[in-house]
Order: structure tokens, then C-alpha cells, then sequence
């Protein structure tokens, strides 16, 4: 099972995630975020301290988005995954394609420095 919650913060909408992004749940997890790059104009941080497993699947819904997200501009980072989490991004090659931060306050900050260059 997969829980999403969002707030936002600094203009920058955050997407709390919670659980597996699997087969069965990065179709959601993917609808879920188009939902905020349709209807948002900030940056889109996603908090995967709480996401446990990434697979095939979950991967190409973060993907989707990033592909999305890019001819608006829009910043989208993922922040806070956990070692094993983190190695799938790396070893997928992931981490050249989408940005990740290490923390809330290091993703935040990477919007308000862009956001402060882009004006």
C-alpha cells in the first residue's frame, strides 16, 4: 500500500510518500503527482523517507513526471530516500535524469536558489 499526503512550503509543493512503489502502486503514485503538475506552478519535491521499495515500475512513474515537469521549468526533486532506495536511483542511472537531496532543507534550498536565478 502506498499513502500520499502533500503541504506546501517556500511556494514548493511537497509530496509526502509512504510504502512500496511497486506494480501495484506506481500507477497512483503517478496519477497522483500528474494531478500537481497540471494544476501547480511551483516547484515538486517528493519526501521518499518513508518509501521502502522502488521497482521497474516506480522508477518509470518518476520518470513520466521529470519528462512532465520539464517544459514548464519547474523544479523536481526527490529528498531523503533511504540507502536502498537511493542505490535503485543510482544504479538505474536515475540520479543523472532526477535530482535528488539528501534532505527537506537541502531541497527546499535548491528551489529558492533557482527560483532566485530564474528571476
Amino acid at each position: 500500500m502506498l499513502e500520499l499526503t502533500d503541504s506546501v512550503e517556500s511556494g514548493a509543493t511537497i509530496v509526502h510518500a509512504s510504502g512500496k512503489l511497486d506494480t501495484l502502486t506506481a500507477k497512483s503514485f503517478e496519477n497522483y503527482l500528474k494531478g500537481h503538475v497540471e494544476t501547480g506552478s511551483g516547484p515538486l519535491l517528493v519526501d521518499m523517507e518513508a518509501i521502502e521499495y522502488v521497482s521497474s515500475f516506480g522508477l518509470r512513474s518518476l520518470l513520466i513526471i521529470a519528462k512532465l515537469m520539464a517544459p514548464y521549468g519547474r523544479k523536481f526533486i526527490l529528498f531523503s530516500p533511504n540507502a536502498s532506495v537511493l542505490e535503485v536511483l543510482r544504479v538505474s542511472g536515475f540520479l543523472r535524469i532526477i535530482s535528488v537531496a539528501e534532505s527537506r532543507d537541502k531541497a527546499l534550498a535548491d528551489t529558492v536558489a533557482t527560483a532566485g536565478s530564474g528571476e
